[in-house]
């Protein structure tokens, strides 16, 4: 039933997801389109959003060095791994933490 349980969280997940993106992305298009539209040098508005977007490719968020157990690691594989043990658990923890307190409160009910 656990397993179940934890396909369907996934799946909603995703789902949830695929949603959000999209929202986001008709919501840019919406705001982009009125900023565009009022501006007088449309050319020039233009090209800065298209440079506020694209530069969101580049690497300006490097994470340089993260704390892992009261140490500073600098190895970029040893945060890269971190990053992703942590962000590969974490839909897991938040469901476990769920059921846990589900279950404690039906103890508490009955």
């Amino acid at each position: 039933m656990r397993d179940n349980n934890e396909t369907e969280h996934k799946l909603y997940y995703k789902q949830y997801c695929k949603t959000l993106a999209k929202v986001i992305k008709e919501a840019k298009k919406l705001y982009y389109k009125e900023v565009i539209g009022k501006s007088k040098n449309k050319m020039k508005t233009t090209g800065n959003i298209i440079r506020k977007e694209t530069s969101k490719l580049n690497n300006e968020g490097n994470i340089n060095s993260i704390r892992i157990n009261d140490q500073v690691v600098y190895n970029q594989i040893t945060i890269a791994n971190e990053l992703n043990s942590y962000f590969s658990n974490i839909a897991g923890n938040i469901i476990n933490k769920r059921i846990n307190e589900k279950e404690g409160a039906n103890l508490i009910q009955n």
